[in-house]
């Protein structure tokens, strides 16, 4: 599904997301209570205007002109990223404060990841995603794509998920447990994460560039994991955040690790795949056409000769 017309359903959806929540909040009074921000409900109440009037209008005015194409849907779709991430901003600030309203955490955070994402995948910004790697000897390659991997890593698969915890210590979500959760979850992140060290290592070694879009490689890579599916570090970024979430007990957890891969489905994939077609052309589209994009396949793909 092309980008924008993702872009289109999900700004659609959330204000009439929003719409609905506070038709809810104002004739079903008892739920309320948990959302509440502060001792009075008065201070979640005096939201009412803003959200509908600019939020809830905003996402569906942004879906309306992703729709049509309209020349100002980058500026309507950044102005309800403003709007999502102030509010987000603000919650959270709040919670910290007073530590009530975490729930309301929950909902903002991911509302400021899903419009921000979207916002960065449409023109002009994503005009300049793709840019080649600078030539440069594979030493030096390799160092920047294992520094990307660590910092990447801590971030996503370390800070974030510890974050996550504890906002759901603060709203009171049960963590779960099976017989020898840590050893199965530990295993399978190293099982997993060995997919994404040796494909950023393919990367690097073969196609001359790293993992980042910003700093890619110009030489088509089909060999080590690419020659059994099509986005093996994506396959094992997914992994990770499952295996983490599994070794944390994590509900929160698990659900941030899925909607990072509903993240690269939806919006990152097919812009990285025009690309793709873009610089390799038919070679890529004989690629797509035996290697899958999520599994793997049995045998590996063979390419009949090296591309620029």
């Amino acid at each position: 599904m092309p980008v924008r017309k993702s872009a289109t359903i999900y700004f659609a959806l959330q204000g009439i997301a929003i719409i609905a929540w506070w038709c809810l909040l104002l004739f079903v009074p008892t739920s309320r209570a948990y959302f509440q921000m502060g001792e009075s409900e008065n201070v979640l109440l005096s939201f009412w205007l803003p959200d509908l009037a600019f939020l809830a209008l905003g996402s569906i005015t942004a879906a309306y002109v992703c729709w049509t194409q309209h020349s100002f849907s980058s500026i309507a779709i950044w102005f309800v990223v403003g709007l999502v991430t102030y509010a987000a901003g603000y919650t959270l600030s709040f919670a910290l404060l007073t530590d009530s309203g975490w729930l309301g955490v929950v909902f903002m955070l991911p509302a400021m990841i899903w419009s921000g994402v979207f916002a960065v995948g449409l023109p002009p910004v994503s005009d300049y995603m793709f840019r080649r790697a600078v030539p440069a000897k594979s030493n030096w390659i390799l160092t920047k794509t294992f520094t990307q991997i660590i910092v990447v890593w801590s971030i996503i698969l370390v800070i974030i998920p510890y974050l996550i915890t504890q906002i759901e210590a603060k709203i009171g979500i049960p963590n779960y447990s099976f017989p020898y959760q840590k050893i199965i979850a530990g295993i399978f992140f190293l099982m997993i994460s060995s997919i994404g060290v040796y494909s950023a290592y393919v990367m690097s070694k073969i196609g001359k560039g790293t993992p980042l879009p910003l700093d890619h490689a110009p030489y088509f890579v089909a060999q080590g994991p690419y020659a059994y599916v099509r986005n093996p570090m994506a396959v094992s970024g997914i992994g990770q955040g499952i295996a983490i979430a599994l070794f944390l007990g994590s509900p929160l957890v698990l659900i941030y690790a899925l909607m990072g891969s509903m993240i690269w489905q939806v919006v990152f994939r097919p812009l990285e795949e025009e690309d793709l077609r873009e610089r390799f052309g038919k070679v890529y589209e004989q690629y797509c056409e035996k290697v899958k994009c999520w599994i793997p396949n049995k045998r590996s793909y063979q390419q009949e000769s090296k591309v620029k």
